[in-house]
């Protein structure tokens, strides 16, 4: 059997997996890893996994590999940098080559690459969605925030590939926190992202699930959600936004990202979904397939790869 293998780098956590060329869908093999700061443990890890299940499948079983990385990364292939993590916050990850670790290591495999945020899009708008999403917008929360864009079949990517977590904000009312991101301070992901979160509430970040829904910081997390949702929409009109991430785990916040969605839209954007709780309860959802939508996306690309030779 033909397989196709996919690798998920996220700033905390990172996964391989296969599934068959033409069911990216049903995961046949994963596993987990700490992305940790040490970048060529953490890829010599992921491809020595990659590796053993080439032994155990056959050599020739492997038909593409897809990567989907935190950021910012260079998708340019003209680019002497392409396939690099590039001016990332996270320490140590600071233009590495992660493409060419798996060139080398799988030679005879083509290799894609994409950020971590714009393939769960994928995977929502191909998948879940059909004809239905054609603008599909994914947000993760976590060690950062990332925003993935979807837009009428096709990742978005441009000049670079979107870095809507960075968005500059004003500050919610009352809030004293400088911000945490050491390029903006006040960007949604300096105000949100896990580290900032246990900032405020003076905990560690491994320890932000033993707060109380009632704990204040959930309160600012869902305002800046908010705006940030609100920004996108206004930008992109998309069909759906999908939030996703360690921190999202806290179903608390998808309530109160829509309320600051729907008091800081104040009836602007005037569509019927806006009016109704369960309107908007599909407009700002979660996954449709959890903690795996990144990874299944990276799947899909692996797949197309495939197609397209």
């Amino acid at each position: 059997m033909a397989y196709i293998a996919g690798i998920e780098l996220g700033g905390t956590t990172c996964v391989a997996a296969i599934s068959d060329v033409e069911n990216p869908e049903i995961i046949v093999e994963r596993k987990e890893f700490n992305t940790g700061n040490v970048p060529a443990s953490t890829l010599s890890n992921l491809v020595g996994f990659l590796q053993q299940l080439l032994k155990k499948y056959g050599a020739e079983s492997f038909k593409a590999i897809a990567i989907a990385s935190f950021g910012p990364i260079d998708l340019r292939k003209e680019s002497p940098k392409y396939g690099y993590i590039t001016s990332t916050p996270k320490p140590g990850w600071q233009n590495v080559d992660v493409v060419g670790v798996f060139m080398k290591a799988f030679p005879k495999v083509p290799v894609v690459f994409e950020t971590d945020v714009n393939t769960p899009a994928i995977a929502e708008a191909t998948i879940t969605g059909g004809s239905r999403l054609q603008n599909v917008v994914y947000i993760t929360v976590g060690t950062g925030v990332g925003v993935g864009v979807h837009i009428n079949g096709s990742p978005v990517h441009g000049l670079l590939h979107p870095e809507a977590g960075h968005m500059i904000v004003g500050v919610m009312p009352a809030d004293t926190y400088p911000g945490g991101c050491p390029f903006h301070k006040n960007c949604i992901e300096g105000m949100v992202n896990s580290n900032a979160l246990a900032a405020r509430a003076g905990v560690q970040p491994s320890e932000l699930g033993t707060l109380p829904d009632s704990h204040r910081v959930w309160e600012i997390a869902g305002y800046y959600l908010g705006v940030l949702c609100v920004n996108l929409t206004y930008l992109l009109s998309p069909d759906v936004i999908i939030l996703g991430g360690g921190v999202m785990q806290r179903n608390v916040l998808f309530e109160k990202c829509r309320k600051n969605f729907k008091q800081l839209n104040a009836g602007y954007v005037l569509v019927e979904k806006f009016q109704t709780d369960e309107g908007l309860n599909e407009y700002i959802c979660g996954s449709k397939f959890g903690n795996n939508a990144g990874i299944i996306g990276a799947l899909l690309m692996a797949k197309s790869a495939v197609k397209s030779t």
